[in-house]
């Protein structure tokens, strides 16, 4: 492992919450690692990866000290406190409390946005057209409770960015290539421009993908019957 690495990162490509650990990283100044290869639902139910992380799950995360984590908001966080003067975590214990809030908020509104991909790709039982509209009405309900802070500031918590800005950053772009389309988005104002003002960040360059154009949210379609 290359000198200076604070330790393994293991994530996707595609995976937003990796990138989320990624531009922490970036912002913090501290080097990842990656293992040489990773195949994902391949690597991770084998015994090395196990031993470590017995839920099978990443991003994951070992330090050079050995330490172990698994959960992206925790890996994201821990990465964070590596740089202890970045103003990640706030400069205050109200701050750091105000931070993991959006960190929390942005993840329901993921775990809706997932259980929508999920529906529309036909892999969640059952399969109906009023459970899509409770997991979108749910995760518009929390973006445009974001709107409404950052219509009243820059950032989410104080003045400069933190991992709330970046995490909430990585998962509303996600959101925006699947639901959040061009009506809803003219909707959320303040989260578009606090999107496009941290993804833009130098600091950021090849972590973040432009947001995607999306004319139409992708709708509900009935499951075909079964003759």
């Amino acid at each position: 492992m290359s000198e200076g690495i604070a330790g393994t990162l293991w994530t996707s490509p595609g995976q937003f919450v990796g990138r989320a650990i990624k531009a922490t990283a970036a912002f913090g100044g501290i080097k990842l690692g990656y293992p040489a290869s990773y195949v994902h639902f391949e690597d991770n139910y084998k015994e090395e990866f196990t031993s470590k992380f017995p839920h099978s799950k990443i991003p994951a995360w070992q330090g050079m000290d050995g330490f172990t984590l698994f959960e992206s908001a925790p890996v994201a966080r821990y990465v964070a406190g590596l740089a202890p003067s970045s103003g990640l975590l706030g400069k205050n214990a109200k701050e750091a409390a105000l931070v993991d809030q959006w960190v929390h908020l942005i993840e329901e509104v993921n775990g809706n946005t997932e259980n929508i991909e999920e529906i529309l790709d036909g892999d969640l039982v059952p399969y109906s057209k009023s459970m899509h509209a409770t997991f979108v009405a749910g995760q518009l309900r929390g973006l445009r409770t974001l709107d409404g802070h950052l219509a009243r500031c820059t950032f989410l918590v104080g003045e400069r960015i933190t991992l709330a800005d970046i995490y909430v950053a990585s998962l509303v772009l996600r959101a925006c290539g699947i639901n959040v389309d061009a009506a809803e988005r003219k909707k959320l104002p303040h989260l578009m421009r606090h999107l496009e003002t941290v993804i833009n960040q130098p600091v950021f360059e090849g972590i973040f993908t432009p947001i995607p154009t999306l004319d139409k949210a992708r709708a509900y379609v009935a499951p075909k019957k079964v003759k």
